[in-house]
């Protein structure tokens, strides 16, 4: 039995769910309701300072969400 991925700690809105970069492969995890964003071995039930446009630095929410893809594997 597959464990359900938390809320986020930040907006309580959503679940914190795993991405990866199509770019370069590397996996993160973030909350598609405000983007906050965990690297993989953060505690995504702790709070982060991380969002997806401060990661990607390209200053375009349009192209955020182009850039990375939802991914298979362990919920955090």
């Amino acid at each position: 039995m597959t464990k359900p991925p938390p809320q986020c700690v930040h907006c309580g809105q959503d679940w914190v769910r795993r991405y990866r970069r199509k770019d370069c492969g590397q996996v993160f995890f973030m909350c598609p309701e405000c983007e906050s964003l965990w690297l993989d071995e953060a505690d995504v039930h702790d709070g982060t300072d991380l969002y997806l446009s401060e990661f990607l630095l390209t200053g375009d929410s349009a192209a955020d969400w182009a850039a990375i893809e939802p991914c298979a594997g362990p919920t955090p």
